[in-house]
């Protein structure tokens, strides 16, 4: 616990954050899917044709979002096995399980108080006081609060949403521990806790993951996944140990299963950058025995894989096709053009709600080919509005995050180090990241037409969003290369109080003034507008630095800024939005609950 303590307690703040702030229930209707699957999988059922427990007229008949899809749930199964814990746990309070949460929110800041108290001393007082009994205290009060405030939420009922409120949790659970493996990847890169929390903070900041750990969509589960990818072959880069090049090589098998396309792509990078790296360190030289181990480590792919090959073939039939195949429309139409919704076969002895598609390594192959083809003649239009300025008027990558613009700016600012012989220890890393990056990008070059200007996605490009944490780490090390002057503990610190002040004050701000028309096309304007001009301030001051002698402390005043409006941003999204989620419950926690029915109201829910 003393060597590790600073993880645990980046685990326990945040579940302990998101909990605060966000409400179980969905969002998107895509979060049907999900939880349906997870209903069918807790009752024991097949996983594959929708028994209609969301998204299902009072009649028992399908409604349009599942007539489009023919009432299938093609999505792979990853996240409603992670889940059947949290809906386990619930079942064992019944209709009390909100308490169970209440108690776990107001323990978490207890527990950290107390691990401050007993391995870090030091930080425990405050001026000579102790600041760690006030904590105790707080939480205590705040449970009063909460049991005075709370009432119970039906589970027991058929139609209670409870598998909504678990994959909600997990999603919580998994954020937490996103948090952690940033935490530990920084400070394999920087070997620094006080930097590597920092960067912890704004790579989680400059992202949409605090919007995603609190929906019952995916995203959040294939992030976690990246994350460990890039933990371990971080870590394999530095310390060049094998176990950690097995364990992300494994965790890309897994990633496949949370989302085929992006760990089809990043095995694909991942793999012919490790044997590039291998030939560049020599493993030609080495005896014939050691240099095939390290090369099979790439194999262990498979290992991690075994859950979505298993996945596939329940549904499919075929292990290398994905379950979402399903929706293929050559599939759902019968020789006469008619449709087959309702249709079943058996393959194998499993009863499959579609014809299993046939061909082997041929119809694998077929589905990559039709996967990645991208538009070639809008490509460069789709990227400059992914990255700058979306055709549906939605926020832009770089506008969620704007250390994607350092990260730009770091690459050309290596090469220039290169070409005057100072080679930066991590270059490996940062190619590394770049490369994971590209892989994100390749997975969906067929889609780009549609993240640019489709107005059904929303808050952001959602699929790109693995994309913000190599970005993210990339932006990081730039601010370590361009602003590393700068007291690392005292950059964390000041980083925590402007995003504490920040924060309100911008939401404060918008629901005063109403930024052009108010509702969400004008609240994504004033973000957008605030992120891009801190970000111009900030990239001149860099420019300027050394012609007019910039103090440092200017330029990291603005990054500090700079980090805290996205974090804004998805507050708005997570917190005020929470009222436009359906299927599931209020806020988590009753005394937030009931700061927000009397302090604020949303309207205009109807153009989000």
């Amino acid at each position: 616990m003393n060597r590790n303590l600073i993880p645990v307690l980046i685990f326990l703040f945040a579940l302990f954050f998101i909990m605060t702030f966000s409400n179980p229930a969905l969002f998107l209707n895509d979060e049907w899917i999900t939880v349906n699957q997870l209903h069918q999988l807790g009752e024991g059922h097949q996983i594959t044709l929708n028994e209609g427990k969301y998204g299902t007229f009072l009649n028992g008949t399908p409604g349009p979002y599942f007539q489009e899809r023919h009432n299938l749930l093609g999505y792979t199964m990853m996240l409603p096995v992670l889940s059947l814990p949290a809906l386990w746990f619930f079942g064992l309070f019944g209709d009390q399980f909100r308490l169970a949460i209440v108690l776990l929110w107001s323990l978490l800041p207890v527990a950290m108080a107390v691990l401050v108290d007993a391995y870090r001393p030091q930080y425990a007082r405050w001026r000579g006081f102790r600041w760690t009994w006030f904590f105790v205290g707080a939480a205590f009060l705040a449970l009063l609060t909460n049991l005075a405030l709370y009432y119970p939420w039906p589970f027991t009922a058929p139609d209670a949403p409870v598998e909504a409120a678990a994959v909600v949790f997990t999603n919580h659970l998994l954020f937490a521990v996103l948090a952690v493996m940033i935490y530990l990847t920084c400070r394999t890169i920087f070997e620094d806790a006080w930097f590597s929390i920092f960067g912890t903070i704004a790579c989680i900041s400059c992202s949409s993951y605090i919007f995603w750990a609190s929906n019952a969509k995916d995203h959040m589960l294939v992030v976690a996944m990246v994350a460990a990818v890039i933990l371990f072959l971080v870590r394999y880069i530095r310390y060049g140990a094998l176990r950690d090049a097995v364990l992300g090589f494994a965790f890309i098998g897994l990633l496949a299963w949370a989302r085929p396309e992006v760990g089809f792509t990043v095995f694909v990078f991942a793999a012919l950058y490790y044997v590039a790296l291998q030939v560049y360190r020599g493993i030609l030289k080495k005896p014939p025995l050691e240099a095939a181990r390290a090369l099979c480590m790439p194999l262990a792919t498979l290992v991690g894989a075994v859950p979505l090959f298993v996945n596939n073939a329940l549904v499919t039939g075929n292990p290398l096709v994905p379950a979402f195949y399903v929706y293929e429309r050559r599939l759902l139409a019968g020789a006469s053009g008619g449709e087959i919704v309702g249709t079943v076969e058996a393959v194998n002895g499993v009863v499959q709600s579609v014809p299993a598609p046939s061909g082997g390594v041929a119809g694998f192959l077929s589905v990559l080919a039709n996967h990645f083809t991208p538009s070639w003649s809008t490509l460069p239009g789709d990227i400059f509005g992914i990255l700058f300025a979306p055709a549906s008027g939605n926020m832009s990558l770089i506008a969620v995050s704007p250390l994607i613009a350092l990260a730009i700016v770091l690459l050309p600012v290596l090469y220039l180090d290169y070409r005057r012989g100072e080679r930066s220890p991590n270059l490996a890393v940062v190619i590394f990241l770049f490369v994971v990056a590209c892989a994100v990008w390749v997975a969906y070059a067929r889609s780009l037409p549609g993240l640019n200007a489709s107005h059904g996605i929303i808050p952001d490009i959602r699929y790109l969003a693995p994309f913000y944490l190599p970005a993210g780490l990339l932006g990081v090390y730039a601010i370590s290369r361009l602003n590393g002057a700068v007291d690392p503990k005292r950059r964390m610190l000041w980083q925590i109080a402007v995003i504490g002040v920040s924060a309100p004050t911008l939401l404060i701000a918008m629901m005063l003034i109403q930024p052009y028309g108010g509702q969400y096309a004008g609240y994504t304007m004033f973000f957008t507008q605030i992120t891009f001009g801190l970000l111009a301030v900030t990239l001149v001051l860099i420019a300027a630095r050394k012609r007019f002698n910039i103090p440092n402390t200017w330029i990291a005043a603005a990054l500090l800024l700079l980090v805290a409006v996205p974090f804004a941003w998805q507050l708005m999204m997570v917190f005020l939005y929470s009222v436009a989620k359906f299927n599931g419950y209020p806020l988590w926690i009753p005394l937030v609950e009931t700061l927000f029915q009397h302090c604020i109201g949303v309207s205009g829910l109807d153009t989000l």
